[in-house]
């Protein structure tokens, strides 16, 4: 992908009230919290009290998070006591995820907006992803097929396997996303890596064997990478922070010109 900015004058047009992205930096809050938030805002957008909308946030605390049709029977309760790290159900699809050292990003599309079909939002969120981490220096792509669906243990964990439109790094997943529908309206938002504590997942799920798990550990630290290990030197959230912000901010309102000529 060219990683060159585009002139913000580039980026005006005649779109909609809806569909003009508003972008919100927030802090760190508990993961239920945040996923009551991301379902609200999803709600409102489905009765057009929402209009297009990206905010960034992290966790307050180490979080496993679930797919909405995810049994938390996978989940090893014990383990994560001992280890503190609270579970959540996310609003939208996919395996499990455990939040930490990550920015998560959260769009939000109403019924009416040129993205609101799901290939189409993945695509365009793929790009601004990509276009921000390439500020960094990191060498991201987006991965337009990913990989077919598998068995166990690749429904566990989210970031053993790359679907379509995600964003990776010589082969490697650093962002992982999902989507809900609602009327019409999307929302979508994932972890955008920034170190290596999301390995940790494997000791809190239960698995039917050690082999299994040994083998799951392996093939996560293969699939996976993050900010830190790709930019090789100590990142800065807030940079991370501003320039997906601002990524996000060309990619939708470029493309959204685009689509109403």
């Amino acid at each position: 992908m060219n990683c060159e900015r585009v002139s913000p004058s580039l980026m005006r047009g005649s779109l909609g009230h809806s569909h003009l992205l508003g972008i919100r930096q927030e802090p760190a809050q508990a993961g239920d919290i945040l996923m009551t938030t991301d379902a609200a805002l999803l709600a409102q957008a489905a009765r057009g009290e929402q209009g297009a909308l990206v905010r960034f946030y992290e966790w307050a605390c180490p979080t496993v998070s679930l797919g909405f049709h995810q049994s938390e029977e996978i989940l090893e309760h014990d383990a994560m006591q001992r280890e503190g790290v609270p579970w959540v159900r996310r609003p939208t699809g996919g395996a499990a995820v455990l939040h930490s050292e990550e920015l998560t990003y959260c769009l939000i599309l109403p019924p009416d907006h040129p993205f609101q079909s799901d290939r189409s939002a993945l695509q365009h969120t793929g790009q601004a992803l990509t276009q921000g981490l390439c500020a960094l220096g990191i060498a991201a792509e987006l991965v337009p097929r990913g990989h077919p669906s598998e068995n166990l243990p690749d429904r566990t964990s989210c970031f053993v396997r790359t679907s379509r439109w995600e964003v990776c790094v010589q082969g490697k997943k650093i962002v992982g996303s999902a989507q809900r529908l609602l009327n019409g309206a999307l929302l979508q938002h994932g972890s955008i890596l920034c170190g290596p504590d999301h390995l940790r997942l494997v000791q809190l799920l239960r698995l039917p064997s050690l082999k299994v798990r040994h083998d799951l550990s392996s093939r996560l630290r293969v699939a996976s990478t993050s900010v830190a290990e790709e930019s090789g030197q100590p990142f800065d959230m807030m940079q991370l922070r501003q320039e997906m912000a601002q990524a996000f901010q060309e990619e939708f309102a470029i493309a959204s010109n685009v689509l109403a000529i």
